[in-house]
């Protein structure tokens, strides 16, 4: 996927991030990668991008390392599917903070319920991006929901801790 600019050498860490997830329909497929979907299939339907767009994504996201092909079928025609990496995992604060800015400044006057963070150790929802302001346990994957409005209501950030099934522990 050709980038508008490249900013892999720039010094500064926001620069070169942008260059990984700054893509919107990087983040929304990191959004469901993390979420459970694994599959062409389920990224298609879950984030609404085209073939091509989404092709030509996920392939960025393998090079970048924060997804990882792996095979599900054999036969003539054999089909991959693209599990998150730790670097995807790490990247988790990244959407609670791009989350907790558009409730604070882009409000949806239609969302009802809206979409909050809850925290497995205690049960409570939070504002904050990487440490529950309730009850102070990180909020890494295997201790996160997500409760999301619309279709989407209630699907969790359901993976294991030290690592969710099927997550490539590897860090690009």
């Amino acid at each position: 996927m050709p980038q508008r600019s490249d900013w892999s050498d720039q010094p500064c860490p926001i620069a070169r991030g942008i260059n990984v997830v700054g893509d919107p329909w990087t983040l929304l497929i990191l959004r469901e990668a993390l979420s459970g979907a694994r599959r062409f299939d389920e990224f298609k339907r879950r984030v609404g991008a085209s073939d091509n767009i989404l092709a030509a994504r996920l392939a960025a996201m393998v090079a970048d390392g924060l997804l990882v092909q792996r095979p599900y079928s054999q036969g003539d025609r054999p089909r991959q599917e693209y599990v998150p990496t730790g670097a995807a995992a790490d990247a988790l604060p990244i959407l609670h903070a791009y989350a907790a800015w558009s409730h604070a400044h882009r409000p949806s006057s239609t969302e009802e319920p809206v979409f909050t963070v809850s925290c497995r150790t205690c049960g409570h929802s939070t504002d904050r991006v990487e440490f529950c302001d309730n009850c102070g346990a990180a909020l890494e994957v295997g201790n996160v929901v997500w409760a999301r409005p619309g279709r989407w209501q209630g699907r969790a950030v359901n993976l294991s801790a030290g690592g969710p099934p099927g997550v490539d522990q590897g860090r690009a």
